[in-house]
């Protein structure tokens, strides 16, 4: 039977540990970089299009929000990790609160994991999934903005992106048009009920990430990298084809040994 969001309201927005929550009620985190669509997917879950503020500027959330879901749980969203243009104390600060989280958050079920499906998994996100496991977190990873790629690209990018997640149950989601709605939520209810959403003897698939490629996918992550579905720039043929059609024109004749024209053989008809 597919859960039903029918209450959903904003409860607490939180800047350091002592003022968090002090209830019993389950907890279920997001966690992603900024403008990942975090705030967009919450909206999208409850059927509240500005329960959670969200914005074409990344940065803009740096408070820890608790959204109270049916009276039952809490979705917590945090402040989004790798936006380049924060200042150091700002990031600092982001960095404390979230420390803080983890420490005395005594109730949490899980941590959601949240990509963009339209790129490859940036150097932060591969440390995030690390911290996760390594912590032995619950939780499961969910693809956003699936509505940007056609069908064949979601499956491309798919087969790019699960294998650097090893062993995380995953969630192909759309706050567009709700795709997968139905997915995460009997994800989250699994959550809740201690039901393990990560294998953590499974073998990752990828080579583990060096410091001098984590710095080369930072630094690919910071700079403005183009979504799947925006044409690339054409290469310039090489050389060499240039002598492969030469070769294959019928009307480029080759030379005999002496640097003469070859005479095509003459067939007698009769």
């Amino acid at each position: 039977m597919t859960y039903k969001i029918t209450s959903a309201d904003f409860k607490a927005c939180v800047v350091n540990k002592d003022a968090l929550p002090n209830d019993s009620l389950p907890v279920l985190v997001l966690v992603g970089r900024s403008n990942v669509g975090k705030s967009s997917l919450i909206n999208s879950l409850t059927g509240r299009k500005e329960l959670a503020r969200t914005s074409s500027m990344p940065g803009k959330t740096l408070t820890i929000n608790y959204y109270l879901i049916n009276n039952e749980f809490y979705i917590v969203d945090l402040p989004g990790y790798g936006y380049a243009k924060a200042s150091k104390v700002t990031r600092q600060k982001i960095q404390s609160m979230m420390d803080g989280f983890f420490m005395e958050c005594k109730n949490m079920k899980g941590v959601i994991q949240v990509v963009d499906c339209r790129h490859d998994p940036s150097a932060l996100d591969l440390q995030m999934s690390e911290w996760i496991r390594a912590q032995r977190f619950n939780g499961f990873l969910v693809l956003t903005k699936a509505d940007k790629l056609s069908n064949q690209q979601l499956l491309k990018m798919q087969k790019r992106i699960l294998p650097h997640f090893r062993g995380i149950f995953p969630v192909l989601y759309s706050s567009k048009n709700n795709t997968g709605q139905d997915d995460f939520l009997n994800a989250a209810l699994k959550l809740l009920a201690g039901t393990p959403l990560i294998n953590y003897d499974l073998k990752d698939t990828k080579k583990p990430v060096s410091d001098r490629s984590r710095s080369k996918l930072k630094e690919q992550s910071d700079n403005s990298s183009k979504p799947l579905n925006q044409s690339a720039a054409k290469t310039p043929r090489a050389s060499s084809d240039v002598s492969k059609r030469k070769r294959r024109n019928p009307r480029f004749k080759k030379k005999n040994y002496d640097g003469e024209p070859r005479k095509n053989k003459q067939i007698d008809s009769k």
